[in-house]
């Protein structure tokens, strides 16, 4: 039994797809979740890293990750002056 050709443009179709949208719709989801889900959702991540990767996160991704909560806490302190539209 010979393999159906694929059509131009079928392909054309399938490669123009926006490949973004799944994620765009989970993280759309996963910003209405309540926090206490969130942070079951963050631990549960969590334990699945460790159990894959039991020296994550290293000395170096501890400090990069603790870097980049304080330049964030520093741009959150500097724009309290902004008002909400």
């Amino acid at each position: 039994m010979a393999t159906p050709r694929l059509q131009t443009a079928d392909l054309r179709e399938y490669a123009g797809r926006d490949w973004g949208m799944p994620e765009r719709l989970a993280r759309r989801r996963r910003a209405g979740l309540p926090v206490a889900e969130k942070v079951r959702s963050a631990i549960g991540l969590y334990e699945a890293m460790r159990a894959t990767r039991p020296d994550w996160p290293t000395e170096t991704v501890r400090r990069a990750d603790l870097a980049t909560h304080l330049r964030v806490r520093a741009l959150l302190d500097a724009a309290t002056h902004v008002r909400r539209r």
